[in-house]
């Protein structure tokens, strides 16, 4: 993991470099694959009852979530897990909040795609209905031809996956106030704060983009156990939704999930892997006290005392007015070019 001890001057240094790099992370025209993608993306008719689509769970809107604590599936269940924002996803070595498997977003999308607990999208359930509606359809013909132009067999499932996965590659973006370098007085003064020893805020969400996922192999510094929760202060997790544990089975990854990215941070509410903090005022509370105390309900138990916590969760004083010097920051890390990329859009729909 980084030291906690990250420097304010090397931060600088990532700073002008996201700045001069920034270019990078313009749009550029969809290739075929990416084309049919962004189609399939926003289309309904791949879920089992032609009701949801991947950008039912993932709006630009939010940022590329859905600002539902957990998202609902076609089928009105809930999902366990709050859907994470996909800009700049292909820079993740992890993509799921709890697994540690998922190292693509090849293998990410099969969960949405075919999972049964609960059926998402239920796409195996009526892949052979839905290549007879493609085959009918002019637009589709043209679109799977174009992307897949030598082969024999078109509109297979591998094929749905691979495209829709060619897209959301291209949910690139990087023009916020903070990469411009437009930094307000407040929010200037709150990225000291967000780099100082006495936050330690960026030992976990380091730029360019803030979040350990994108710069480590390392288990232990991409998933972290917040303190959260500490049901019956017994140094665990609610049992139906305990982090990496569920792979790993050690003790010690009990409630780790995935560190997620700060860019777009103030679009994503509610925040945590569930859903279960609503504000940023809120989320900035439970990291002061150095974890969350549950008072009521079945999760009953003091985060701070989690043993299994990151040792860098230790709390923190702050002010009322550094508090929202440091929401100042955060938005400086808003990125509202998303509202108006063309190719974020639905294409089914006239802007």
């Amino acid at each position: 993991m980084l030291k906690t001890y990250f420097s304010y001057f090397l931060f600088l240094i990532f700073f002008t470099i996201s700045c001069k790099n920034k270019k990078q992370f313009e749009a550029v025209k969809l290739s075929n694959k990416e084309t049919l993608g962004r189609y399939l993306f926003f289309e309904n008719k791949l879920s089992i009852n032609n009701t949801k689509s991947c950008a039912s769970c993932h709006s630009v809107d939010f940022a590329f979530t859905d600002g539902y604590r957990t998202s609902v599936t076609s089928l009105g269940e809930n999902v366990l897990h709050n859907a994470p924002s996909l800009i700049n996803a292909i820079y993740l070595k992890k993509y799921d909040w709890a697994n540690p498997n998922a190292t693509s977003f090849e293998t990410q999308i099969k969960r949405p795609l075919y999972g049964n607990h609960p059926i998402e999208l239920g796409l195996d359930k009526h892949i052979n209905e839905l290549q007879e509606v493609f085959k009918k359809d002019s637009l589709y013909a043209v679109l799977f031809k174009n992307a897949f132009p030598d082969s024999s067999k078109l509109f297979t499932s591998t094929q749905i996956e691979i495209a829709i996965s060619a897209y959301e590659k291209t949910l690139i973006s990087q023009s916020s106030s903070f990469d411009k370098g437009e930094l307000t007085t407040a929010a200037y003064n709150g990225l000291k704060l967000f780099t100082s020893n006495r936050l330690k805020c960026v030992s976990c969400h380091p730029p360019p983009y803030f979040t350990l996922a994108t710069l480590t192999e390392n288990m232990d510094s991409i998933y972290a156990n917040i303190g959260l929760y500490n049901v019956d202060n017994k140094n665990e997790y609610p049992a139906i939704d305990n982090g990496i544990y569920s792979i790993t089975r050690q003790e010690k990854d009990n409630g780790k999930f995935k560190i997620p990215s700060l860019r777009n941070v103030m679009l994503t509410a509610p925040y945590m892997h569930d859903g279960s903090i609503a504000t940023i005022d809120e989320v900035i509370d439970m990291y002061a006290r150095g974890g969350r105390n549950v008072d009521y309900g079945n999760y009953k138990g003091d985060g701070n005392l989690n043993k299994n916590k990151n040792k860098l969760i230790a709390g923190f004083g702050l002010s009322a007015k550094e508090k929202q010097d440091l929401i100042a920051f955060l938005t400086s890390l808003t990125d509202s070019s998303i509202f108006y990329k063309q190719s974020f859009k639905n294409p089914f729909k006239k802007n």
